[in-house]
Protein backbone atom coordinates (compact mmCIF):
# COMPACT_ATOMS: atom_id res chain seq x y z
CA UNK A 1 0.00 0.00 0.00
CA UNK A 2 1.03 3.62 -0.31
CA UNK A 3 0.41 6.58 1.91
CA UNK A 4 -2.63 8.62 0.97
CA UNK A 5 -0.59 11.78 0.91
CA UNK A 6 2.59 11.96 -1.20
CA UNK A 7 4.95 14.86 -1.68
CA UNK A 8 6.43 14.58 -5.16
CA UNK A 9 9.85 15.96 -6.06
CA UNK A 10 10.11 14.51 -9.54
CA UNK A 11 12.42 11.75 -8.30
CA UNK A 12 10.65 8.66 -9.63
CA UNK A 13 8.15 8.34 -6.83
CA UNK A 14 10.50 9.40 -4.02
CA UNK A 15 8.49 12.01 -2.16
CA UNK A 16 9.75 14.61 0.30
CA UNK A 17 8.20 16.99 2.78
CA UNK A 18 9.39 20.24 4.15
CA UNK A 19 10.35 20.59 7.78
CA UNK A 20 7.50 21.77 9.99
CA UNK A 21 8.03 25.10 11.63
CA UNK A 22 6.73 26.10 15.02
CA UNK A 23 7.71 22.79 16.63
CA UNK A 24 6.63 22.07 20.16
CA UNK A 25 8.62 21.43 23.30
CA UNK A 26 11.68 19.18 23.42
CA UNK A 27 11.51 15.44 22.99
CA UNK A 28 9.81 13.66 25.86
CA UNK A 29 10.02 10.08 26.95
CA UNK A 30 8.23 7.61 24.72
CA UNK A 31 4.63 6.82 25.59
CA UNK A 32 3.33 3.48 24.48
CA UNK A 33 -0.11 2.45 23.18
CA UNK A 34 -2.57 1.35 25.83
CA UNK A 35 -2.42 -2.28 24.78
CA UNK A 36 1.07 -3.76 24.33
CA UNK A 37 1.84 -7.02 22.69
CA UNK A 38 3.25 -9.74 24.91
CA UNK A 39 7.02 -9.90 25.03
CA UNK A 40 8.15 -12.46 22.50
CA UNK A 41 11.93 -12.32 22.73
CA UNK A 42 14.16 -13.31 19.87
CA UNK A 43 16.25 -10.85 17.91
CA UNK A 44 16.31 -8.67 14.82
CA UNK A 45 19.38 -7.94 12.69
CA UNK A 46 19.68 -4.35 11.47
CA UNK A 47 22.08 -2.94 8.90
CA UNK A 48 23.63 0.32 10.06
CA UNK A 49 26.56 2.50 9.05
CA UNK A 50 28.10 2.08 12.49
CA UNK A 51 29.76 4.73 14.64
CA UNK A 52 27.79 7.53 16.31
CA UNK A 53 24.71 6.75 14.19
CA UNK A 54 24.40 3.23 15.56
CA UNK A 55 25.15 4.42 19.10
CA UNK A 56 22.34 6.98 18.94
CA UNK A 57 19.83 4.43 17.65
CA UNK A 58 20.88 1.99 20.36
CA UNK A 59 20.35 4.52 23.14
CA UNK A 60 17.32 6.34 21.76
CA UNK A 61 15.29 3.64 20.03
CA UNK A 62 16.61 0.09 20.18
CA UNK A 63 16.97 -0.16 23.97
CA UNK A 64 13.40 1.03 24.47
CA UNK A 65 12.14 -1.38 21.82
CA UNK A 66 13.93 -4.24 23.57
CA UNK A 67 12.52 -3.19 26.94
CA UNK A 68 8.97 -3.31 25.59
CA UNK A 69 9.16 -6.39 23.39
CA UNK A 70 12.03 -8.45 24.74
CA UNK A 71 13.45 -8.50 21.19
CA UNK A 72 17.21 -7.93 21.01
CA UNK A 73 18.33 -5.51 18.29
CA UNK A 74 21.67 -6.45 16.74
CA UNK A 75 23.40 -3.82 14.63
CA UNK A 76 25.30 -5.09 11.59
CA UNK A 77 27.63 -2.38 10.20
CA UNK A 78 27.86 -2.54 6.41
CA UNK A 79 28.58 0.08 3.78
CA UNK A 80 26.46 0.35 0.65
CA UNK A 81 28.79 -1.83 -1.41
CA UNK A 82 28.74 -4.65 1.13
CA UNK A 83 24.96 -4.39 1.47
CA UNK A 84 24.42 -4.83 -2.27
CA UNK A 85 26.88 -7.73 -2.34
CA UNK A 86 24.97 -9.45 0.47
CA UNK A 87 21.71 -9.00 -1.41
CA UNK A 88 23.23 -10.38 -4.61
CA UNK A 89 24.43 -13.46 -2.71
CA UNK A 90 21.00 -14.03 -1.14
CA UNK A 91 22.47 -13.54 2.33
CA UNK A 92 20.15 -14.04 5.29
CA UNK A 93 22.38 -12.17 7.73
CA UNK A 94 20.05 -9.16 7.83
CA UNK A 95 16.41 -8.43 8.66
CA UNK A 96 16.03 -4.66 8.60
CA UNK A 97 17.83 -2.51 6.03
CA UNK A 98 18.49 1.17 6.63
CA UNK A 99 19.99 2.65 3.49
CA UNK A 100 20.04 5.62 1.15
CA UNK A 101 17.76 5.87 -1.86
CA UNK A 102 20.36 4.62 -4.35
CA UNK A 103 20.90 1.42 -2.37
CA UNK A 104 17.21 0.92 -1.62
CA UNK A 105 16.11 1.30 -5.24
CA UNK A 106 18.92 -1.01 -6.31
CA UNK A 107 17.71 -3.63 -3.83
CA UNK A 108 14.16 -3.22 -5.08
CA UNK A 109 15.30 -3.76 -8.68
CA UNK A 110 17.06 -6.95 -7.60
CA UNK A 111 13.91 -8.23 -5.87
CA UNK A 112 15.79 -8.25 -2.58
CA UNK A 113 13.07 -6.61 -0.44
CA UNK A 114 10.05 -8.11 1.29
CA UNK A 115 6.68 -6.38 1.17
CA UNK A 116 5.86 -4.56 4.40
CA UNK A 117 2.50 -5.34 6.00
CA UNK A 118 1.56 -1.82 7.08
CA UNK A 119 -1.83 -3.06 8.32
CA UNK A 120 -0.01 -4.48 11.36
CA UNK A 121 1.55 -1.15 12.37
CA UNK A 122 0.58 -0.05 15.90
CA UNK A 123 2.87 2.92 16.58
CA UNK A 124 3.09 4.65 13.19
CA UNK A 125 0.43 6.22 10.96
CA UNK A 126 1.98 5.88 7.51
CA UNK A 127 0.12 8.98 6.29
CA UNK A 128 2.58 11.00 8.40
CA UNK A 129 5.66 9.52 6.70
CA UNK A 130 7.27 11.31 3.75
CA UNK A 131 7.57 8.29 1.43
CA UNK A 132 5.72 4.99 1.74
CA UNK A 133 6.11 2.25 -0.87
CA UNK A 134 5.20 -1.46 -0.75
CA UNK A 135 8.75 -2.53 0.16
CA UNK A 136 10.25 0.52 1.90
CA UNK A 137 9.47 3.79 3.66
CA UNK A 138 11.55 6.87 4.38
CA UNK A 139 13.18 7.05 7.80
CA UNK A 140 15.33 10.19 8.00
CA UNK A 141 17.23 12.76 5.97
CA UNK A 142 20.85 13.79 6.29
CA UNK A 143 23.23 16.01 4.38
CA UNK A 144 26.73 15.72 3.01
CA UNK A 145 28.62 18.98 3.10
CA UNK A 146 31.98 20.71 3.32
CA UNK A 147 33.70 20.00 6.61
CA UNK A 148 36.93 21.50 7.88
CA UNK A 149 39.25 21.81 10.87
CA UNK A 150 38.62 25.14 12.60
CA UNK A 151 42.16 25.40 13.96
CA UNK A 152 43.69 24.89 10.53
CA UNK A 153 41.28 27.42 9.04
CA UNK A 154 40.71 29.84 11.90
CA UNK A 155 40.52 33.03 9.82
CA UNK A 156 39.17 31.92 6.46
CA UNK A 157 37.57 28.58 5.64
CA UNK A 158 36.43 26.91 2.39
CA UNK A 159 32.91 28.14 1.68
CA UNK A 160 32.23 26.37 -1.63
CA UNK A 161 33.39 23.27 -3.46
CA UNK A 162 35.45 25.50 -5.70
CA UNK A 163 37.27 26.56 -2.52
CA UNK A 164 37.85 22.92 -1.56
CA UNK A 165 39.51 22.44 -4.95
CA UNK A 166 41.63 25.60 -4.46
CA UNK A 167 44.78 24.06 -2.98
CA UNK A 168 46.77 27.28 -3.07
CA UNK A 169 44.33 29.34 -1.03
CA UNK A 170 43.38 26.43 1.23
CA UNK A 171 46.33 24.03 1.50
CA UNK A 172 46.04 20.72 3.32
CA UNK A 173 44.98 17.11 2.89
CA UNK A 174 41.43 16.48 1.68
CA UNK A 175 39.02 13.55 1.92
CA UNK A 176 36.17 12.60 -0.39
CA UNK A 177 33.68 9.76 -0.56
CA UNK A 178 34.31 6.38 -2.14
CA UNK A 179 31.72 4.68 -4.35
CA UNK A 180 31.36 1.97 -1.68
CA UNK A 181 29.82 4.44 0.78
CA UNK A 182 26.93 5.93 -1.18
CA UNK A 183 28.37 7.28 -4.41
CA UNK A 184 31.54 9.09 -5.46
CA UNK A 185 31.29 12.86 -5.11
CA UNK A 186 30.59 13.68 -8.75
CA UNK A 187 28.17 16.43 -7.76
CA UNK A 188 30.81 18.23 -5.69
CA UNK A 189 33.40 17.84 -8.44
CA UNK A 190 31.04 19.47 -10.92
CA UNK A 191 30.23 22.32 -8.54
CA UNK A 192 33.97 22.87 -8.14
CA UNK A 193 34.34 23.02 -11.92
CA UNK A 194 31.73 25.77 -12.21
CA UNK A 195 28.41 23.98 -12.75
CA UNK A 196 25.52 25.54 -10.79
CA UNK A 197 23.37 23.53 -8.38
CA UNK A 198 20.34 24.09 -10.63
CA UNK A 199 22.14 22.59 -13.65
CA UNK A 200 23.77 19.58 -11.99
CA UNK A 201 21.48 16.86 -13.37
CA UNK A 202 21.99 15.05 -15.59
CA UNK A 203 25.56 14.84 -14.31
CA UNK A 204 28.37 15.33 -16.83
CA UNK A 205 30.33 12.22 -15.89
CA UNK A 206 33.40 13.04 -17.98
CA UNK A 207 33.69 16.55 -16.62
CA UNK A 208 33.25 15.28 -13.04
CA UNK A 209 36.10 12.78 -13.37
CA UNK A 210 38.35 15.44 -14.85
CA UNK A 211 37.76 17.55 -11.74
CA UNK A 212 38.41 14.53 -9.51
CA UNK A 213 41.72 13.92 -11.28
CA UNK A 214 42.65 17.52 -10.58
CA UNK A 215 42.10 17.23 -6.82
CA UNK A 216 43.20 13.60 -6.39
CA UNK A 217 46.87 14.35 -5.49
CA UNK A 218 45.55 16.24 -2.46
CA UNK A 219 43.02 13.59 -1.34
CA UNK A 220 44.51 11.44 1.41
CA UNK A 221 41.59 9.01 1.40
CA UNK A 222 38.32 8.21 -0.36
CA UNK A 223 36.36 6.99 2.68
CA UNK A 224 33.91 4.11 2.38
CA UNK A 225 31.89 4.74 5.55
CA UNK A 226 30.79 7.67 7.67
CA UNK A 227 32.70 6.25 10.63
CA UNK A 228 35.96 6.26 8.67
CA UNK A 229 35.32 9.75 7.35
CA UNK A 230 34.75 11.01 10.88
CA UNK A 231 37.96 9.35 12.05
CA UNK A 232 39.98 10.97 9.27
CA UNK A 233 38.70 14.41 10.25
CA UNK A 234 39.02 13.85 14.00
CA UNK A 235 42.67 12.81 13.91
CA UNK A 236 43.57 15.45 11.27
CA UNK A 237 44.54 12.92 8.66
CA UNK A 238 42.40 15.25 6.55
CA UNK A 239 41.69 18.90 7.39
CA UNK A 240 38.83 19.42 4.96
CA UNK A 241 36.58 17.65 2.50
CA UNK A 242 33.18 15.98 2.28
CA UNK A 243 31.41 14.36 5.21
CA UNK A 244 27.89 13.74 6.48
CA UNK A 245 26.86 16.63 8.70
CA UNK A 246 25.57 14.39 11.48
CA UNK A 247 29.04 12.84 11.74
CA UNK A 248 30.59 16.29 12.09
CA UNK A 249 28.03 17.13 14.77
CA UNK A 250 29.03 14.06 16.77
CA UNK A 251 32.69 15.12 16.58
CA UNK A 252 31.77 18.62 17.78
CA UNK A 253 29.99 17.16 20.81
CA UNK A 254 33.21 15.32 21.62
CA UNK A 255 35.09 18.62 21.52
CA UNK A 256 36.81 18.23 18.15
CA UNK A 257 37.72 21.53 16.41
CA UNK A 258 35.61 20.91 13.30
CA UNK A 259 32.77 22.70 11.54
CA UNK A 260 30.30 22.45 8.65
CA UNK A 261 29.84 24.84 5.74
CA UNK A 262 26.22 24.38 4.58
CA UNK A 263 26.66 26.15 1.24
CA UNK A 264 26.23 23.63 -1.62
CA UNK A 265 25.37 20.80 0.78
CA UNK A 266 23.68 17.72 -0.69
CA UNK A 267 20.64 16.26 1.07
CA UNK A 268 20.14 12.51 1.07
CA UNK A 269 17.12 10.55 2.29
CA UNK A 270 17.55 7.33 4.25
CA UNK A 271 14.98 4.55 3.90
CA UNK A 272 14.13 1.38 5.77
CA UNK A 273 12.87 -1.99 4.56
CA UNK A 274 13.05 -5.74 5.18
CA UNK A 275 15.52 -8.01 3.39
CA UNK A 276 14.09 -10.79 1.25
CA UNK A 277 14.18 -14.06 3.18
CA UNK A 278 14.47 -12.23 6.50
CA UNK A 279 14.91 -14.86 9.24
CA UNK A 280 13.02 -12.65 11.70
CA UNK A 281 10.31 -10.97 9.59
CA UNK A 282 7.80 -10.38 12.40
CA UNK A 283 10.42 -8.81 14.65
CA UNK A 284 11.67 -6.69 11.74
CA UNK A 285 8.16 -5.43 11.05
CA UNK A 286 7.67 -4.48 14.68
CA UNK A 287 10.98 -2.62 14.85
CA UNK A 288 10.24 -0.63 11.69
CA UNK A 289 6.80 0.27 13.05
CA UNK A 290 8.25 1.39 16.38
CA UNK A 291 11.25 3.30 15.01
CA UNK A 292 9.10 5.17 12.47
CA UNK A 293 6.78 6.54 15.18
CA UNK A 294 6.86 10.26 16.04
CA UNK A 295 8.29 10.05 19.55
CA UNK A 296 10.84 7.36 18.70
CA UNK A 297 12.17 9.51 15.86
CA UNK A 298 12.16 12.68 17.95
CA UNK A 299 14.05 10.93 20.73
CA UNK A 300 16.95 9.66 18.63
CA UNK A 301 17.38 11.38 15.25
CA UNK A 302 17.69 15.15 16.02
CA UNK A 303 20.30 14.41 18.69
CA UNK A 304 22.66 13.31 15.90
CA UNK A 305 21.65 15.98 13.37
CA UNK A 306 19.17 13.95 11.31
CA UNK A 307 15.73 15.09 10.16
CA UNK A 308 12.86 12.68 10.94
CA UNK A 309 10.67 11.56 8.05
CA UNK A 310 7.58 11.28 10.26
CA UNK A 311 6.27 14.84 10.20
CA UNK A 312 4.59 14.39 13.59
CA UNK A 313 8.01 13.96 15.15
CA UNK A 314 8.54 17.71 14.87
CA UNK A 315 5.75 18.20 17.41
CA UNK A 316 8.27 16.86 19.93
CA UNK A 317 11.35 18.78 18.77
CA UNK A 318 12.18 22.29 19.95
CA UNK A 319 12.42 25.05 17.31
CA UNK A 320 16.08 25.58 18.24
CA UNK A 321 16.95 21.96 17.49
CA UNK A 322 14.78 21.85 14.37
CA UNK A 323 16.56 24.91 12.97
CA UNK A 324 19.83 22.95 12.72
CA UNK A 325 18.38 19.93 10.87
CA UNK A 326 19.06 19.37 7.14
CA UNK A 327 15.46 19.84 6.03
CA UNK A 328 15.08 23.19 7.80
CA UNK A 329 14.00 25.70 5.12
CA UNK A 330 16.96 27.99 5.84
CA UNK A 331 19.44 25.18 5.26
CA UNK A 332 17.51 23.60 2.36
CA UNK A 333 17.84 26.80 0.36
CA UNK A 334 21.64 26.58 0.52
CA UNK A 335 21.86 23.11 -0.96
CA UNK A 336 20.25 20.53 -3.23
CA UNK A 337 18.74 17.03 -3.18
CA UNK A 338 20.70 14.15 -4.65
CA UNK A 339 18.86 12.58 -7.61
CA UNK A 340 18.59 8.88 -6.78
CA UNK A 341 16.89 8.05 -10.10
CA UNK A 342 19.83 9.50 -12.04
CA UNK A 343 22.24 7.39 -10.00
CA UNK A 344 20.18 4.24 -10.48
CA UNK A 345 20.15 4.77 -14.24
CA UNK A 346 23.88 5.52 -14.45
CA UNK A 347 25.39 3.54 -11.57
CA UNK A 348 26.92 0.85 -13.79
CA UNK A 349 28.76 3.35 -15.96
CA UNK A 350 29.94 5.37 -12.96
CA UNK A 351 31.11 2.21 -11.16
CA UNK A 352 33.20 1.22 -14.18
CA UNK A 353 34.67 4.70 -14.51
CA UNK A 354 35.38 4.81 -10.77
CA UNK A 355 37.35 1.56 -10.82
CA UNK A 356 39.35 2.81 -13.79
CA UNK A 357 39.93 6.11 -11.97
CA UNK A 358 41.30 4.34 -8.87
CA UNK A 359 43.71 2.33 -11.02
CA UNK A 360 45.10 5.33 -12.91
Amino acid sequence: MKADRKRNTGDAGLSRRALLTGAAVGAAALSMPGILRAQTGGRVLVRTSGGSYQEALQKGTWNEFTRITGIEVVGVPANTGKLLTMAQAGSQELDVIEANAIAMLSLQEKGALEEIDYSRFEYTDVKDVGTVEPTYLSYCAFAEAICYNTETFSDDHPASWRDVWDVERFPGRRMLQDAKAISPNLEFALLASGVSMEDLYPLDIGRAFEALREIRPHVVKFFDSGALGASLLADRTAVMGALWTNRVGALQKDGAPVAVEWNEAMRVTEYTGIMKGSPNYDNALRLIDFSSSPKAQALSLPQIGLSPENERAFDHISPEVAAALPTNPGLRSKGFEQSAPWWIQNRAEVAKRWEEFLLE
